[in-house]
């Protein structure tokens, strides 16, 4: 829901919810880019795109779909 309902969120991880090495690459991807690649399949992507599109209408924005 994060986006969606506008609400603040925070991100914490210990070194003991590092289960596999691929964790420490997806955050690592985090802090650079923002984003994991191939996190979510292009309509999961569409749908949330879609819900965030309805609460945010700020006309000084271009809309991307970044």
């Amino acid at each position: 829901m994060t986006g969606i309902e506008g609400k603040p969120v925070a991100f914490t991880m210990t070194d003991s919810q590092i289960l596999q090495e691929t964790f420490m690459e997806d955050l690592n991807n985090i802090l650079n880019t923002g984003e994991i690649p191939n996190l979510m399949l292009p309509e999961d992507k569409d749908k949330v795109q879609n819900e965030i599109r309805t609460n945010v209408q700020d006309p000084k924005k271009v809309e991307t779909n970044d």
